[in-house]
């Protein structure tokens, strides 16, 4: 086989006459440097077998990449194939074979889950109590609808309406009565009795010579006291505890989510109401209950104390109190049913915990085990009829 090399010594002057030399030497040197150089270029070889997967689906392309890309990385063939072991061929015919890369996934990120807690809650409730505005209207109004167990074992549910401005104001009790029995034998023994009223019908009440109070443990607050109560939570739980030393009973959280209930539906001001929030928010032992309703339908959260006696709803917002629920034992059963049991006025005062104020005295008014009061309508109004959002 002629070389490269050879051609070259053939062309020497002292092999030929120097005219020839001269005549056929660019010639033979186009001639030379024309031929392939068959040692500079190695053979193309065709790639192996698995780099030559079509890549029809997800897991065949993963194998594919899992396979291919070691010999496009490393310049080196994959074993089983023509030529193992020898130089890869230049860069540009390896990359025209090598198999795409299947494309990032586009799946979107899972998103952490947060469990809401009864603590969560009320202090959501509280930043959106503290931001609504300031007061507007002369008449603080309040209508609630109360489920009473009686002794005859039925239930009696009543609306009642008050307005009230600190000095004057009326209000409408004991509206749309009605009896509800759980045990059939019960409304049976009512019934041979003869159906006896188990509850006063609708009444009136002129406020204008009636002092309306909240009592709320040892303390009896007149309406300008209970919109001055404190805004800042260590504030008013000092003054909580007080008023549980003084006159409370039980533990100071079944005290205070009991006070909880006629702070957070009274005249009291934003800040106030949201620290009573906060204050509920630190007891230990709470149970928050998603997806519940109110004594009128309405969807809510129910927060019920470590011991299990007192169960507030409030809305999805934990902003707004719904209904106060009583689960304990049965206390005191001494009650008169024309007296209050939520410490609202028939006439004579008003409290804020369970108690009702006459003059210089209280009468401690007793919760029985079911007692439910649903909050249905509050604020404040330019007068005695109006209710919120009909002005």
């Amino acid at each position: 086989m002629t070389t490269d090399d050879d051609l070259i010594v053939a062309l020497r002057p002292d092999d030929v006459l120097d005219e020839t030399y001269r005549r056929r030497r660019e010639a033979d040197l186009a001639r030379a440097l024309a031929e392939p150089r068959r040692r500079a270029f190695l053979r193309v070889r065709p790639l192996p077998r698995v780099t030559r997967l079509t890549l029809a689906g997800t897991a065949v392309a993963g194998l594919v990449a899992a396979v291919a890309v070691p010999a496009a990385v490393s310049g080196t063939a994959a074993s089983g194939g023509p030529g193992g072991g020898r130089p890869a061929e230049p860069a540009g015919q390896v990359t025209a074979a090598q198999p795409r890369l299947p494309e990032p996934s586009t799946a979107p990120t899972a998103v952490p889950t947060v469990t809401l807690d009864a603590r969560s809650l009320l202090l959501a409730g509280a930043e959106r109590v503290a931001d609504e505005g300031a007061a507007r209207g002369r008449y603080w109004f309040e209508r609630t609808r109360t489920f009473e167990p009686v002794e005859s074992g039925a239930v009696v549910a009543r609306s009642d309406e008050f307005w009230y401005d600190g000095r004057d104001g009326r209000g409408l009790l004991n509206q749309d009565v009605e009896v509800a029995f759980a045990d059939r034998a019960d409304e049976a023994a009512w019934k041979e009795k003869g159906s006896p009223s188990l509850w006063p019908g609708p009444r009136r009440r002129d406020f204008s010579r009636i002092s309306l109070r909240w009592q709320v443990g040892g303390r009896t607050l007149t309406m300008d006291e209970v919109r001055r109560l404190p805004g800042e939570a260590g504030e008013l739980e000092g003054w909580l505890r007080s008023a549980h030393r003084d006159g409370g009973s039980g533990s100071f959280t079944s005290f205070a989510f009991t006070a909880a209930r006629y702070l957070l539906s009274s005249p009291a001001s934003p800040a106030t109401r949201a620290a009573v929030l906060r204050i509920l928010a630190d007891q230990p032992g709470l149970a928050l209950e998603r997806d519940v309703t109110d004594p009128l339908g309405r969807p809510g959260a129910a927060i019920t104390t470590a011991g299990g006696d007192v169960r507030l709803v409030v809305d999805e917002s934990g902003a707004r109190l719904l209904a106060f629920e009583y689960r304990g034992p049965d206390e005191d059963p001494r009650g008169r049913p024309d007296e209050d049991p939520r410490g609202r006025p028939d006439g004579d005062g008003e409290d804020g915990a369970g108690e009702k104020a006459r003059g210089d005295r209280a009468v401690r008014i007793p919760f029985r085990r079911g007692l439910t009061v649903a909050y249905e309508s509050s604020g404040w109004v330019a007068a005695p009829g109006v209710r919120p959002g009909t002005e």
